[in-house]
């Protein structure tokens, strides 16, 4: 039976590694864009361009859903552990700083 402590922890995690994908997913799809509109002709956009355009749509999507999840998971593992935010600092800054300090999760 695992703790419920090392659930959180677990699922703060995998919710940080969505948000970096899907700032990479992000990132990549407007480098894309940006390479196929440098060349583009005036006037209607390209096939291409259109779905480029809807993919960087999702992709913002996404990563807005992912950074929500991401919070959410902040604040359930801080309000579990009894963690203290300091002032002036969001909840999602000070969870990546908490889990690059403490790799092993303690």
């Amino acid at each position: 039976m695992t703790d419920p402590a090392t659930t959180l922890l677990a699922s703060l995690r995998l919710a940080r590694e969505a948000v970096e994908q899907a700032a990479r997913d992000t990132a990549v799809v407007a480098d894309e864009l940006r390479r196929y509109q440098k060349f583009a002709k005036p006037g209607q956009p390209s096939a291409q361009i259109v779905r480029l355009r809807q993919q960087q749509a999702a992709a913002r999507q996404a990563s807005a859903r992912a950074r929500q999840g991401f919070i959410l998971a902040a604040r359930r593992f801080i309000d579990a552990n009894g963690l203290v935010v300091p002032p002036k600092t969001t909840l999602d800054v000070f969870a990546t700083s908490w889990l690059d300090a403490h790799p092993d999760g303690t």
